[in-house]
């Protein structure tokens, strides 16, 4: 899912390839469509008129979100291809433009450790590579605070700092030093999911997603497996020290409000998940530091109950797809039908 800058738009891709766009004063639906192929990221411009999707065969489209008036949006005309990636794009962002730098890039990463930058809307016009990372690059992050700068996440179990403009690496920091203890105590376990040359044995530190939260001006991100939030204050151009904050389950996602970060959390398993919230609230403080939030807001969304499962059915490693042997695993019966649509 993403927001439109101005908050008043919310899209959200579906696993049959849909996209639909939401008012958020109305909650009313304004446009929807249907991709080629399946949707992983969305995003929308500065100006709110275009979403821009990624998908898995590593193509990325330009769609009008202006939907026809009284046909619920409904509206299948032709998207606009805009670049191509070889490998399965992760993630798509825009810059943030500033007075000294008008031009606006489109950044997108992939399975193949690259991060892209190019010109928006012209993006056959590649600015830069962001060439470093030694696994797959899962996520990317922008803010009003950083100008000229991108943040990114990736299964090499490091979050680094990017020129946008020339694709210099300008920092590093590795999340093995500050998340090993909860592979030592016991509280993050790799899955056995894995596909042909991972182990299930490994300490991973595969980073799933990185968000800015421009109010307090730091980055926070999540890793898989591991019941945390890692929030890096960004100062001086470049990331501090990260603080860890401690939450109740391994994060599938997270999301910015404000001095807010509400969290996703893995199902519950075993016979005392049934109750168990399915969403945790975190409120960050100047320090970099955070507690957990106990406002009207974080209460609401707190009451929210995952059903009681009997198995993890939904938590496939992201190392599973990251693998490049992905490609020659035996495919099911759906991902055969949609490749060959």
């Amino acid at each position: 899912m993403a927001f439109s800058r101005d908050g008043g738009q919310l899209a959200a891709c579906t696993n049959d390839k849909g996209v639909w766009v939401y008012d958020t004063g109305t909650w009313e639906c304004v446009r929807r469509t249907t991709t080629e192929k399946r949707t992983n990221a969305i995003c929308f411009d500065a100006s709110g008129d275009y979403l821009v999707t990624g998908d898995k065969f590593g193509d990325s489209y330009r769609i009008s979100v202006r939907g026809s008036q009284g046909d619920g949006g409904a509206n299948q005309s032709k998207h606009e291809l805009l670049l191509g990636h070889v490998s399965i794009i992760c993630d798509v962002k825009f810059t943030v433009e500033t007075p000294a730098e008008a031009q606006q890039y489109i950044l997108t990463c992939d399975r193949d450790e690259k991060i892209r930058v190019s010109k928006y809307p012209n993006a056959y016009n590649i600015q830069a590579f962001c060439l470093g990372h030694s696994e797959f690059v899962t996520t990317i992050a922008t803010a009003a605070f950083a100008p000229g700068s991108v943040v990114s996440g990736s299964g090499d179990g490091t979050v680094r700092l990017w020129s946008v403009v020339d694709g210099r690496l300008l920092q590093t920091v590795g999340l093995e030093q500050y998340l090993c203890g909860y592979y030592a105590d016991g509280r993050a376990v790799c899955g056995e999911n894995t596909h042909e040359d991972r182990t299930a044995a490994e300490e991973r530190y595969g980073v799933l997603r990185v968000r800015a939260c421009d109010k307090l001006r730091v980055f926070v991100a999540i890793v898989e497996r591991i019941p945390a939030v890692v929030v890096f204050p960004f100062a001086e151009g470049g990331l501090g020290r990260p603080q860890v904050i401690d939450i109740a389950r391994a994060p599938t996602d997270i999301a910015v409000l404000g001095d807010r970060v509400v969290v996703s959390l893995a199902p519950a398993l075993g016979e005392d998940s049934e109750g168990k919230a399915c969403v945790a609230v975190v409120r960050l403080d100047e320090s970099g530091g955070g507690c957990a939030d106990d406002s009207d807001c974080a209460k609401a969304i707190g009451r929210i109950e995952t059903r009681q499962v009997a198995e993890d059915t939904a938590s496939e490693s992201i190392y599973v797809w990251g693998n490049k042997m992905y490609l020659g695993r035996p495919r099911s019966g759906e991902e055969e039908a949609e490749e060959a649509a």
